[in-house]
């Protein structure tokens, strides 16, 4: 017993005296290896919201594209908190979404897909200066996947790799897969309101909004359950998190569509070309339904990369960094340690 106490007496004086002489702690050591920031950024003549959190700020960077567009996720520090161990996790707002939206008063801002590409190019050459690093992976879902694949494409050298998760390809295949799914649902289901107002409509043409709202009204219904439970979670989330002036421009982001519906009813990833300069990897949910897992698994057979994996994680849907984190933040564990062989 006397040890113990003589020890911990030793112990209470080495420590009075690091703390008098402005020597490292633990304690302070992980804080100034840490790094926790939120604020807005001038991309494009435009200020932005940025946020960069990671437990060591000499980890390798995972650049997140939200989808949408419009869906910002910045708010969301709890959800993507598990990643933040292994990676230094930098959210952007994009034009017209979130606190980015809300700081121009939240009127609409005119974008466009090259705009974005830009915005995203300058925020990337920001991000290796700030952290004096190379090891930019940059991970886009569902509408920043397709924003994400044009990117590296026009810069590959920036990246260490891409990531895409509810990986979108084509917009005509993916309505028109989304149509069939929904319809063997309904029928499977014996839902007639739904068989005779989507046989009536038929598969919705690629340019008409209003025609597709028609069909996704139904297809919401058929989602996979962590989907639906997610949707239900995120608006709690966002209410307990955002001020109500951020709210209702989060909430008004998603109008960020209609401004750039012309380059979504045109999305076509293959046009592109299959070739990359960077590896290129897949994490996606086996249930997802609004961006159709066959429709990405065959897209990523035809990628030609030096290095590329694609991971199905079963029983999730579109949201699957949401609503698996577990499970997604092994994979992309897994795809970090291929890149570091």
């Amino acid at each position: 017993m006397w040890l113990v106490l003589r020890r911990s007496s030793i112990t209470l004086r080495f420590s009075l005296i690091v703390l008098a002489l402005g020597l490292p702690t633990a304690s302070s050591k992980a804080q100034s290896t840490s790094i926790e920031e939120a604020r807005f950024f001038e991309l494009g003549g435009v200020e932005q919201w940025i946020t960069i959190r990671g437990a060591n700020r000499t980890n390798p960077i995972l650049l997140i594209l939200h989808g949408g567009p419009g869906d910002a996720q910045s708010p969301l520090v709890s959800t993507y908190e598990p990643l933040e161990k292994d990676f230094v996790v930098v959210q952007w707002d994009q034009r017209g979404a979130g606190k980015t939206l809300a700081h121009a008063g939240a009127s609409p801002q005119t974008t466009s897909l090259d705009r974005l590409i830009r915005d995203g190019i300058e925020l990337t050459e920001y991000i290796r200066r700030y952290l004096h690093t190379n090891d930019v992976i940059l991970v886009g879902h569902s509408w920043g996947s397709f924003l994400g694949v044009h990117t590296v494409k026009r810069r590959p050298e920036l990246f260490r790799a891409f990531i895409g998760t509810g990986q979108v390809v084509c917009w005509r295949g993916m309505v028109e897969t989304q149509y069939r799914y929904t319809l063997d649902r309904a029928r499977a289901e014996a839902n007639a309101s739904a068989v005779t107002e989507l046989e009536a409509l038929g598969v919705p043409a690629p340019d008409k909004f209003d025609q597709y709202l028609v069909m996704r009204r139904w297809l919401n219904g058929y989602l996979a359950t962590s989907d639906l439970q997610w949707l239900m979670k995120q608006d709690a989330l966002l209410r307990s998190a955002l001020s109500p002036d951020d709210l209702r421009a989060y909430r008004q982001g998603f109008q960020t569509m209609t401004g750039l519906a012309s380059t979504v009813f045109a999305m076509d990833l293959p046009s592109l070309g299959f070739d990359f300069k960077v590896p290129f990897f897949v994490i996606q949910g086996s249930e997802d339904h609004i961006a159709p897992t066959p429709l990405a698994a065959s897209y990523f057979e035809k990628i030609n990369a030096t290095t590329k994996r694609m991971t199905l994680i079963n029983g999730a849907g579109h949201f699957v960094p949401m609503t698996h984190m577990q499970q997604f933040a092994e994979a992309l564990r897994e795809d970090a340690r291929l890149l570091r062989r």
